[in-house]
């Protein structure tokens, strides 16, 4: 068991140090994630916008700190699996457009991003 834990944790090193030598795009904010979890994956329930960096593609594009997710790309987020919305947002690359529809005062507002 002790073999397995340390090959697992050998190959996450390598993943994390290859990820972070590619060119990833920057979209400028961070949020908070509620899910609600499963066995080998977590379906969320919601993603709020927790900060915006000055000068961001997120702040060009009018997002706001509070600002609640609720498409990626044209896809519900709610409901929608966790993992594939972390692996969708961990493959822009500079230069990408991201699709993005989140309520502010309980209104929907689209935005589009362009990663840096």
């Amino acid at each position: 068991m002790r073999r397995i834990v340390s090959i697992a944790a050998v190959f996450l090193i390598l993943l994390l140090a290859f990820s972070a030598h590619a060119a990833q795009g920057k979209l400028g904010f961070t949020v908070d994630a509620k899910f609600d979890r499963k066995m080998l994956d977590a379906d969320i329930k919601q993603v709020v916008v927790k900060s915006v960096a000055p000068a961001s593609p997120a702040e060009r594009a009018g997002m706001k700190t509070g600002d609640v997710l609720q498409q990626l790309n044209g896809t519900p987020l709610v409901g929608s699996s966790a993992r594939r919305f972390f692996a969708t947002m961990g493959k822009v690359k500079p230069g990408d457009r991201v699709a993005l529809v989140v309520l502010r005062a309980g209104k929907p507002i689209a935005l589009t991003l362009v990663a840096e």
